[in-house]
């Protein structure tokens, strides 16, 4: 399923609110916010996020790769904005093109 970069980050903003209601995390969540340092996530809540992206798209997405890379980081810490970026690339590059002269009339 493609999605645009900005229905990805509108869905992820949407799931880590209704994810963070259960916490006391009372600032406004944005494509900055950290999801380790600023909402306290811990890495099993960055795999229950994972798992609810990758069941609204219906596509596998290597989240562990993900969680590695940020283990391997100085902040040890991933942006919402990151985070879209990683689904965004995942989700989007395996969609086959249609034929040319789409939109051409």
């Amino acid at each position: 399923m493609k999605a645009p970069r900005t229905e990805i980050l509108e869905y992820v903003l949407r799931t880590i609110e209704d994810l963070s209601q259960d916490w006391d995390y009372t600032r406004e969540v944005g494509p900055q916010t950290l999801l380790f340092r600023e909402l306290g996530m811990e890495s099993l809540d960055v795999v229950v996020l994972g798992t609810a992206i990758q069941e609204h798209y219906q596509f596998q997405m290597p989240f562990a790769e993900l969680l590695a890379d940020v283990g391997q980081r100085a902040s040890h810490d991933l942006s919402i904005s990151e985070l879209v970026d990683f689904v965004d690339l995942h989700l989007n590059a395996n969609v086959p093109t249609a034929g040319t002269g789409i939109g051409h009339g």
